[in-house]
């Protein structure tokens, strides 16, 4: 089943802009008036702020020789966590939503990526500090770090549940990359994909009810959506591009993701209702 039909190529609202550049691993906004993500269209991999309403305006909002990936929106909408290597090596960092106060989070000689928030402001990542990729939670208030696993499979690209119940994350351990599900705690973890393909970058939509994810079936990368529980595998994107990167809009109608088309990535707004 193919659920939904495209809207357009957001890319193409933010003018001018150079030709050859890639856009990529956005995050809607909690209040649906903005797009935070990735672009390489100033030189190198910088952190950008698109804003969809009341007027559409674009603003790089991180300037710096290393490279600034994967923002996420705290839940109010007043932060931003991403992961970078201006330090050296990558860290997760917090910046406020318009760019200022940039704040390391993570002081560690090994690499700290991946941040995603919990609903009360904490937030998820993956660190190989420990000598194996494992998940750790940390509180950007205090600094507190708490690891979450500790087996020698990884966990990658954490996504941590609204309704704060499971964490989903991709990891390979079964033979393929699957999507599993388990409680903050570690435990109860339960596989959510078949193992027919790779499948990974999950994200929850806002009311907790679907997971979007990338799902790689041969040469294809297409977009794909289960509920919490695993069940109703639902195609949202089956076409010629490589989709990746999903994120749902808050009302759940909608989702922006990643699309490389004509050898570049660009961002894509998708209607899909429930």
């Amino acid at each position: 089943m193919l659920l939904g039909v495209a809207l357009g190529i957001v890319s193409s609202l933010a003018q001018p802009h150079p030709k050859n550049f890639n856009d990529f691993a956005p995050d809607w906004s909690p209040d649906g008036t903005k797009i935070v993500f990735v672009s390489d269209r100033d030189g190198n991999s910088e952190i950008y702020l698109l804003t969809l309403a009341p007027i559409i305006e674009l603003k790089r909002l991180t300037n710096h020789v290393g490279s600034d990936l994967r923002p996420r929106f705290s839940p109010d909408g007043s932060k931003i966590a991403f992961y970078s290597s201006r330090d050296g090596n990558y860290e997760i960092y917090m910046m406020n939503a318009d760019g200022s106060n940039v704040t390391r989070l993570t002081q560690h000689s090994a690499t700290d990526w991946d941040p995603a928030w919990t609903p009360d402001g904490k937030i998820v990542f993956e660190s190989f500090r420990d000598g194996w990729p494992d998940l750790y939670l940390i509180d950007p208030l205090t600094g507190m770090t708490e690891r979450l696993t500790q087996d020698d499979l990884r966990e990658a690209f954490p996504a941590w549940s609204p309704k704060n119940d499971k964490i989903v994350f991709s990891s390979y351990r079964e033979g393929s990359w699957d999507l599993y599900a388990m409680r903050p705690n570690g435990l109860v973890r339960q596989k959510l994909t078949d193992g027919d393909g790779i499948y990974w970058h999950p994200a929850w939509s806002r009311d907790g009810r679907f997971i979007a994810f990338e799902a790689v079936r041969g040469d294809e990368s297409d977009i794909a959506r289960l509920d919490a529980d695993g069940q109703n595998f639902t195609w949202l994107t089956r076409d010629i591009y490589r989709d990746s990167y999903p994120s749902f809009s808050p009302d759940g109608k909608r989702i922006v993701y990643t699309s490389t088309r004509n050898g570049f990535q660009r961002l894509v707004i998708r209607d899909v209702l429930p």
